[in-house]
């Protein structure tokens, strides 16, 4: 259109000649005609007017074309920043959570050996009771005889008249039945003693019990808000850019065994893996080496593993020692209905905290099957931690945690029904690991 538009323009003058000679060799040379455009002359103008328009319209969208795109990339840019930002303060926030919750988990663990120690007072003391009645009702017969012999032995003994041989002998069995009156009443008043001294323990155990359920309160409180700072941190680090976390914790929902879980996370992160090396390839092919150097990053951070790997626990470590308060149940390798057990198996008390088993990083968190409240976290070099029976989680998929850090809570139990029971498996490639040297 432009190049008929300026054949147009060179044509015009000559058309535009004629009619001008023309008037000039009629005319009476007093004075010059003005000359009016023709409607072809208004349609080229209008041509030309509409095609400055256009070029200067698309000129216009193409420099706001290239602002939006500077916009949108510094948007992005911008997420990627606050995503790594706030994925840092939540791994700084749950490294300062590894004292306080170690603390805590003593607290639990105190509380939970008062219980115990409570309950065996009560028993102890009930059978106290029941073995004074019983000696008591086993007396109670004899009191009356004994206390009539003590005030008046002549007459009870003479009361009816007996052969010398008979009344020695009768001397003789009310001398033995006062020894074993005399034998019972040390019982009875030992048993007595014994009892007020249980009373006097139970209530000492009673008044420190009371204290320290106060102290892991405030203990609990402190850890629980530190944790759901780290998890509110992590959150908005995953709103704020998508990675292939999600798509771990995905493939994770559909696995049917945790053997397929960890199974299905390794493929995702191996495909994950190929995905940026791709990316890489065609960034490099389009110029754009920064975008290759990001995507060679990002898959080298993924090969590396997210967290130092596991070495044997020391107990002079603050996050060493059981990943939850309470006893064992099931150790590993012990007898269970479906074979040796895989994992090691813990009662903790009523809320109890639940303390990430190694540094790394949260593969998977929320339901799974009939494991309930479970999380997958990946300590590096192919190692994971399977944690499954928790109440509550404080973690999101793709948080950093250090070992130690509060990550979970128990349920909630008042000793009815079935004992929540926390179940901890270290799993190393498609195989398991005794746990027991690493906690």
């Amino acid at each position: 259109m432009a190049s008929g538009i300026i054949l147009a323009c060179c044509m015009a003058p000559s058309a535009w000649g004629a009619p001008v000679a023309h008037h000039a060799a009629t005319g009476t040379g007093t004075h010059t005609a003005t000359h009016a455009p023709t409607a072809r002359e208004q349609r080229i103008r209008q041509q030309l007017e509409a095609a400055r328009n256009a070029r200067e319209n698309l000129v216009a969208r193409q420099q706001q074309q290239a602002h939006d795109l500077e916009e949108r990339r510094k948007v992005e840019l911008e997420a990627r920043e606050q995503a790594r930002q706030d994925a840092q303060k939540a791994a700084s926030l749950s490294a300062a959570t590894v004292d306080a919750t170690a603390r805590l988990q003593r607290t639990e663990q105190q509380a939970a050996d008062l219980d115990s120690r409570i309950t065996g007072l009560h028993t102890e003391q009930t059978a106290l009771r029941q073995q004074l009645a019983r000696e008591v009702a086993r007396l109670s017969p004899l009191l009356p005889l004994a206390e009539r012999l003590s005030l008046y032995p002549a007459d009870t003994l003479l009361a009816v008249p007996l052969p010398a041989d008979r009344a020695v002998t009768g001397l003789l069995v009310v001398h033995g039945m006062m020894g074993d009156i005399a034998s019972q009443t040390r019982a009875i008043h030992d048993r007595r003693t014994q009892l007020a001294r249980l009373d006097g323990e139970l209530a000492q155990q009673q008044q420190q019990m009371r204290q320290v359920v106060s102290e892991r309160e405030s203990q609990r409180d402190t850890v629980n808000r530190a944790a759901h700072a780290a998890l509110e941190a992590q959150q908005r680090s995953n709103a704020a850019a998508a990675s292939a976390t999600q798509a771990v914790e995905e493939a994770a929902r559909r696995a049917s065994s945790v053997q397929d879980a960890i199974a299905r996370i390794e493929a995702t992160e191996e495909q994950a893996e190929k995905n940026l090396e791709e990316a890489a390839r065609a960034a490099e092919r389009a110029h754009n080496m920064q975008a290759a150097a990001a995507a060679r990053r990002q898959a080298h951070e993924m090969a590396t593993g997210a967290g130092p790997g596991i070495t044997p626990a020391t107990s002079a470590s603050a996050s060493a020692g059981a990943p939850v308060a309470g006893t064992v149940l099931t150790a590993w390798g012990h007898p269970t209905e479906s074979g040796p057990a895989t994992g090691i198996t813990y009662a903790p008390p009523s809320r109890a905290t639940v303390r990430a088993p190694c540094t790394g990083r949260i593969d998977f968190a929320g339901a799974f099957r009939t494991y309930g409240q479970m999380m997958i976290v990946d300590c590096g070099k192919h190692y994971r931690f399977v944690l499954a029976g928790l109440g509550e989680i404080a973690v999101a998929a793709g948080q950093q945690v250090s070992h130690g850090a509060a990550v979970g809570q128990m349920p909630q139990w008042n000793g009815g029904g079935s004992r929540p029971t926390l179940f901890v498996q270290l799993r190393h490639g498609g195989g398991t690991v005794n746990p027991a040297p690493y906690l």
